[in-house]
């Protein structure tokens, strides 16, 4: 997951959070642009079309291992009869609303991406080579039951249709480590944990999920768990034991504090609460000590527990947009820390930081900070520094030489913005 470091270039070009949308007033000439456009894009589509169908016909299809036919308005697969090395089948983006099974006989045929098309319905047909498969962005009401027959499947996204149900057959399919339900309209029933049970890494975010069943502890082999996007406000106490857990994702949900039985799960290493209504961490966080991420932005926060300095595996540390008032002094124990956002507090100080010696990344902005930390901006190893909206005293002299040190830092590539 990218989104720190999204977050840091999104600071950086000047977004904000809280802008609200007016509403856009489409007059006849903009109706008209819109038009346009959209007949510019349409004619490209074809033109790729044309484009593929001549290299299918015209090239030697023994000797190709991928076809991308994305985003070329088809309305039909094209005859792909005699590719018989095709490793790789990408069609995404088209206008296909069904697909025959030939294509998906192919002995070394490994990855399908029908992602963005028009599917309501598909039929796969015996295959144990094939390990990805994506479907998202069509229409389709439930999970294809003939995945079944894809004995070697490894990676199935059916994110973004209108699925409801998770089916038994999921059950069975013991090649199957990952899951990306994502957005469809999933009631996560006790029938549907038992379902997932052998899956490693499953997400549902998205779902308007509220409550979690009974027996979620029944997802034994689940390392990665995104709930995302939902409604969520508790967790059961069997969630307590979910000991293969290491990647939690809570982004976006209705938490008010961070349940116990959180900090039950061991082997965490990535934790996100990002978006939530939390007033403050538990002293039960230190038990969390393989944690290398900790995503805790966007609430309300107003202090970081001491039991946090036995955290020494942090590499990732995020609690920007929150109410710190100060940051511990253990802090400068964190010598793995990586990237650290602080900023949008109410920070009047800071400990020295310029000892991290893997710090990549800090974000001050929008604090209180009257001191100008010269020995983290001086560092060589810290390569982005926000520091924007503080009132810094600062001489004319060290003004000076702070103009020239961000000629310094653009010329080794480096990001200062004082």
């Amino acid at each position: 997951m990218k989104k720190p470091l999204l977050f840091f270039f999104l600071l950086l070009f000047g977004f904000s959070t809280g802008f609200a949308q007016k509403p856009v007033k489409v007059s006849a000439h903009s109706d008209s642009l819109m038009r346009a456009l959209e007949g510019q894009g349409a004619a490209r589509a074809l033109a790729r079309q044309k484009e593929k169908l001549h290299f299918l016909d015209t090239i030697r299809k023994e000797q190709v291992s991928q076809i991308d036919i994305s985003r070329c308005h088809f309305d039909k697969l094209p005859g792909l009869s005699g590719f018989k090395k095709i490793k790789v089948l990408k069609a995404s983006g088209n206008r296909l609303k069904t697909v025959p099974a030939s294509p998906f006989r192919s002995d070394s045929l490994q990855e399908v991406n029908l992602s963005g098309n028009r599917l309501k319905r598909i039929r796969f047909p015996k295959n144990s080579s094939i390990t990805v498969v994506n479907l998202s962005e069509n229409q389709l009401k439930r999970i294809p039951r003939s995945l079944k027959r894809l004995k070697g499947l490894k990676r199935l996204d059916v994110s973004r249709n209108h699925i409801r149900r998770i089916p038994r057959f999921l059950r069975h399919m013991q090649s199957l480590h990952e899951t990306d339900i994502n957005f469809n309209r999933i009631k996560l029933s006790r029938t549907a944990v038992k379902n997932l049970s052998g899956v490693q890494r499953i997400s549902l975010a998205g779902n308007h999920i509220t409550q979690l069943p009974d027996n979620i502890n029944e997802l034994k082999s689940v390392r990665k768990l995104n709930l995302a996007k939902n409604e969520l406000s508790a967790v059961p106490s069997s969630f307590a034991r979910l000991d293969s857990l290491e990647i939690l994702i809570f982004y976006k949900n209705d938490f008010q504090k961070v349940p116990s039985e959180i900090f039950q799960l061991r082997n965490l290493v990535q934790l996100d609460f990002y978006y939530n209504r939390l007033d403050s961490i538990p002293p039960a966080i230190g038990r969390l000590n393989h944690l290398e991420q900790l995503f805790l932005s966007f609430n309300r926060i107003r202090a970081l527990p001491d039991s946090m300095q036995r955290l020494t595996s942090l590499r990732y540390l995020y609690v920007h947009h929150n109410a710190l008032r100060m940051v511990p002094d253990w802090i400068k124990n964190f010598t793995h820390l990586q990237r650290l956002g602080l900023g949008y507090n109410q920070l009047l100080s800071i400990p020295d930081l310029s000892g991290l010696k893997e710090l990549k990344e800090v974000d001050l902005q929008h604090n209180n900070l009257s001191y100008f930390p010269w020995k983290l901006a001086e560092s060589t190893s810290v390569h982005i520094l926000i520091l924007r909206n503080n009132p810094f005293i600062l001489t004319p002299e060290e003004e000076q030489k702070l103009r020239q040190l961000e000629k310094v830092k653009r010329a080794c590539g480096y990001t200062l913005i004082p």
